[in-house]
């Protein structure tokens, strides 16, 4: 029995033909690339998505939503960028996102983006480490490192009073290789 006949001969066949050629080009997905996938199931441990490119329901761990600060947007129908890591997992054939790894690429992206521009990002100090500080970007908790000569024009010995304060930072150098950008006062 032959399923598919390549019979292009009437009109109908012709244009169901044209459709399909066109809906499978518009659905070129790629590992490595950031994909949305609406909340369709939450069960106690894990979240499951519809992306209608792909040909079954991602799984993500809710602790893992929760552990980016995501935990009020597990709800159903929410949208949540994940990373497209493998289409099918050799061994279990399960489709393997991380919501994780898709926010640290668009931290990235908007830092850059943000460097190219000139323009300063929104900050928090964190915390003291060798040479400087772990500075926190607001908007996607992105880390970078401020070193400590540039948090003053001269040293300052009491940083408390900068600890965890929302502050604006200029970003001087981007460490595309560590994928690292040192702010600045």
């Amino acid at each position: 029995m032959e399923i598919y006949k390549e019979d292009l001969s009437t009109p109908a066949s012709k244009e169901f033909h044209e459709l399909l050629k066109s809906q499978l080009s518009k659905t070129k997905i790629e590992e490595g690339k950031i994909i949305e996938g609406k909340i369709n199931k939450i069960t106690d441990k894990y979240v499951f998505l519809h992306c209608p490119e792909l040909k079954s329901e991602p799984v993500l761990d809710i602790r893992e939503l929760q552990s980016l600060g995501l935990g009020e947007k597990i709800k159903l129908g929410e949208i949540i960028p994940v990373l497209l890591e493998k289409i099918e997992h050799p061994k279990t054939g399960e489709i393997v996102v991380s919501a994780t790894k898709a926010q640290k690429i668009k931290g990235w992206d908007s830092i850059v983006s943000h460097y190219e521009k000139n323009e300063p990002i929104n900050g928090i100090i964190k915390q003291r480490v060798k040479g400087g500080f772990i500075v926190e970007h607001v908007e996607t908790g992105s880390l970078a490192f401020l070193p400590g000569s540039q948090v003053d024009i001269s040293p300052i010995k009491d940083i408390s009073k900068l600890m965890n304060v929302p502050q604006k930072f200029a970003i001087i150098k981007l460490d595309k290789l560590r994928g690292a950008a040192p702010p600045g006062l």
